[in-house]
Parts: C-alpha cells; sequence; structure tokens
C-alpha cells in the first residue's frame, strides 16, 4: 500500500510540472513576440504587460523546477516504499515459517503429555478411606510438607536426584488423607511377624512384567524399610509394576505400644499383618525399570508384591544428633506446633541442591514429652539417602511452645547400596 501511494504522488507531481512548463513556454512566446515588435509599434506596446509576462514566465519555470524537485523526491519515497515492502514480505514468510514450526512443537507437546498421563501409576492412597487413589508415578517437582497450624500435611513429589543413578523419574505417591490408624484394630487373625527372618530367594517371575529389569535394586534377603510416606497415608503393593493393588502398608511410628508396620488388604484396609518397623520387609532380588518409575518386588511376611523404589530403603544405625541440630541451629529451636519444630530441625541436615524432600512420617504425639517423627529424603550423596529424624520435644506451660529437647537420627540408605554390620550405607 505504501509503494502505492508513493507512486500516485509522484505521478502528480510529474503533471504538475508539465503543466507548469507548459505555461512557462506560453509565456516566454509572447513575450518573445512583443519584443520582436517593438520597433515598429513601440509606442502602441504596453512595457507594464511586458514585465508582467516576464515575470509570470519566470515564476512558471521556478514552479516547474519545484514540481521537478517534488517529483524526484516522490520517486525516491516510491522506490524506499518498495524496498520496505518487499522486506516485509520477507519477515511475513519467515513468520509464517515460524508460526508452523511453533505449531509442530505444540503438537508434539500434547503428544508428550498425553503418553505422560497414559503412563502415571498410583503408588499410595489415604490410610483410612478405601475410596480411589490417585496414580502418579511420574515426579516432575520438588518440595516439601506444607505443614500449617492443623495436624495435614502435605507430600509434593520426591526429587530425581534423590533416587538411583538410573531411576530418574521416581513416583509420586503421597496425598491428603485424615488422621494415622494407631493399629487399635488388630485382631488375632493377623498374623504377626517382628523382625522375621530373611526369605528364601524368590523364584524367577513366571508371567510376563512390564518394563526391564535393573541391576541398581536391594539383593535378595535385604531387609527394607517404609520411608517418605506420610503418617496418614499408606504404600500401595501391587501384584505386578504398575499393576493391581494387592496389599497397602502403612507405617505406625509414635504409637503407645512398639512401632509396627502394618500390612492391610486394599479397600477396606483388613489387617493381614504386623511386621517390625524397620526389618519387616525383605527384597526378593527382582527389580524392574519402567519408563516413569524403578519397582522393587517385596516380601510381606507370605505375600509378594511390587511397591515404587522411591520409598522403599534400608536404614542404618541411629545416633544421637541434638548437639549437631543445636549447632547447626545456633539455639535450641522452638515453635508453636510440633510439625513447624520438625519443619526445623530437619531444615538443619536437608540439602539445598538438590532440595531435599521434608515429610512427616509419624503422627504427633503430645504428652509430658511430645514427640514426632520426620523423613528427609534426596542428599547429594551416593549412598546416604536421607535421615529419619525422631523429634523429642517439651511444652512450656505458658507459652505453649515446643522446645527441642532431643533427636535421634537414622540413616536411610540407598536400597541398591545396603546397610554394613556397623549400620553404616556401603
Amino acid at each position: 500500500m505504501g509503494m502505492s501511494l508513493g507512486l500516485a504522488v509522484a505521478r502528480r507531481a510529474l503533471l504538475l510540472a508539465l503543466v507548469a512548463l507548459l505555461v512557462a513556454v506560453v509565456a516566454l512566446v509572447a513575450a518573445f513576440v512583443a519584443d520582436s515588435g517593438s520597433d515598429d509599434a513601440a509606442d502602441g506596446v504596453d512595457t507594464a504587460d511586458l514585465a508582467e509576462a516576464r515575470t509570470a514566465a519566470a515564476a512558471a519555470q521556478a514552479s516547474a523546477e519545484d514540481a521537478a524537485i517534488m517529483s524526484a523526491a516522490s520517486a525516491a519515497k516510491a522506490d524506499e516504499a518498495a524496498v520496505v515492502a518487499q522486506e516485509a514480505v520477507v519477515m511475513a514468510q519467515q513468520a509464517a515459517a515460524a508460526a508452523e514450526a511453533a505449531a509442530a512443537q505444540a503438537a508434539a507437546a500434547v503428544e508428550a503429555l498425553a503418553a505422560a498421563q497414559a503412563a502415571a501409576e498410583v503408588d499410595t492412597q489415604p490410610a483410612e478411606t478405601p475410596g480411589e487413589a490417585t496414580d502418579a508415578e511420574t515426579m516432575d517437582a520438588t518440595g516439601t510438607d506444607t505443614a500449617g497450624a492443623t495436624d495435614e500435611v502435605e507430600e509434593t513429589a520426591e526429587p530425581a536426584a534423590e533416587t538411583d543413578a538410573g531411576d530418574t523419574d521416581a513416583a509420586t505417591d503421597t496425598e491428603d488423607a485424615g488422621a494415622s490408624d494407631t493399629g487399635d484394630d488388630q485382631s488375632g487373625e493377623a498374623s504377626t511377624d517382628g523382625a522375621g527372618a530373611a526369605p528364601d530367594d524368590a523364584p524367577e517371575p513366571a508371567v510376563s512384567l512390564p518394563g526391564e529389569p535393573y541391576e541398581f535394586g536391594p539383593p535378595a534377603g535385604a531387609p527394607l524399610a517404609v520411608v517418605g510416606v506420610s503418617h496418614d497415608s499408606v504404600l500401595n503393593v501391587r501384584d505386578v509394576p504398575a499393576g493391581e493393588i494387592v496389599a497397602v502398608l502403612d507405617n505406625l511410628i509414635n504409637v503407645a505400644g512398639s512401632p509396627a508396620l502394618n500390612v492391610r488388604q486394599p479397600g477396606y484396609y483388613e489387617l493381614i499383618a504386623t511386621l517390625d518397623l524397620n526389618r519387616g520387609l525383605f527384597a526378593t532380588g527382582n527389580t524392574r525399570k519402567l519408563p516413569t518409575t524403578v519397582w522393587h518386588e517385596i516380601r510381606m511376611a507370605d505375600a509378594v508384591g511390587w511397591a515404587s523404589s522411591a520409598f522403599l530403603s534400608p536404614l542404618g544405625a541411629t545416633s544421637d544428633a541434638t548437639a549437631e541440630i543445636v549447632a547447626v541451629l545456633g539455639e535450641s529451636p522452638a515453635a508453636p506446633t510440633l510439625e513447624e519444630l520438625a519443619r526445623l530441625v530437619a531444615e538443619a541436615v536437608a540439602s539445598d541442591d538438590p532440595p531435599s524432600r521434608i515429610v512427616v512420617s509419624g503422627a504427633p504425639v503430645i504428652g509430658d514429652l511430645a514427640e514426632i517423627t520426620v523423613d528427609v529424603l534426596g542428599l547429594p550423596d551416593d549412598a546416604v539417602r536421607g535421615f529419619r529424624l525422631q523429634v523429642f520435644a517439651q511444652q512450656d506451660s505458658e507459652s505453649d511452645l515446643f522446645t527441642l529437647r532431643t533427636v535421634e537420627s537414622t540413616t536411610i540408605c540407598d536400597s541398591h547400596r545396603g546397610v554394613s554390620e556397623e549400620g553404616l550405607c556401603n
């Protein structure tokens, strides 16, 4: 459009220039005729008219020159407009190509998202609600619990850096739930298997399993514990990796009786067995890697199933970490709630890169000496995966603040590294 406008202006200027030149020629001819007849009839010629004609001719010539200049300028602008228009066409073509590329990338992203959602699997569900669990084993974010004024705690996904060398897509298996089970419904029908002995080596699976064998897993007979699961959630166990749920596991850490690991039926959570909290599960030696999750096969008393490696680890030795925590914080910490105090203690041992995941794994208990347990997972260490911190506090009768008394720290090791006889991560 700019080029067309410039050409129209140029054409108009040229037309004006031609008219002005024509007027100038007529004026000059008239002046010439007047001069040629001056000798024969000088007395009859009006010299004033002749001067006026010459002036008009000069003005016409000046107008013609101006018109020529304007014509040249308009032609130059028309050329510039043509160049700009050509550049605009090139830019429009480039923009169209970029838009096509962006559309292709968006379509690929939509397909990838759909594939990721189709591959997602669930590993945990609310501890006392027999409703459906959300299946989301693909981890793409890191975070910690959001412990507020209430007793409910949320967990976010476990960081990929916390998992084994090849396990970069650990599962997210926890969600909000009600209060944790205290184990009061344990009946004589349930089998009890304290610490127990390591089971025999499991035979090779007779069914076709999803995924592929994975070398970074615990050996057969290695004791395991459930870690990184909120006290008000459970860990799902499946018949095959990402298969049907055959059992659920819930930790009972801070209870009036002995700490234990409950094995329950899915759905209505009928108690199947009560196992040792720290050494009640045993690896069969089978580990499978799926695109989003690494799975370990475990033995639970007389039952066998598969669970996400993100929530299974051997536990090492326990030691008093009070002095270390106080030294890092600079003083004995105090907080209005046990959850806030547990967070302060946990952050003293957590890492920033990668960011650790903090999970309240043992329900808060308030008595003469308050107690709460928190798991810290995701440390930049190739053997030590994290710590289970059992926090004891004293509540002030006037301020109601909980002040740290002692902290017992249990080492959480990577599942494929194991624990030495001294309780150290291999």
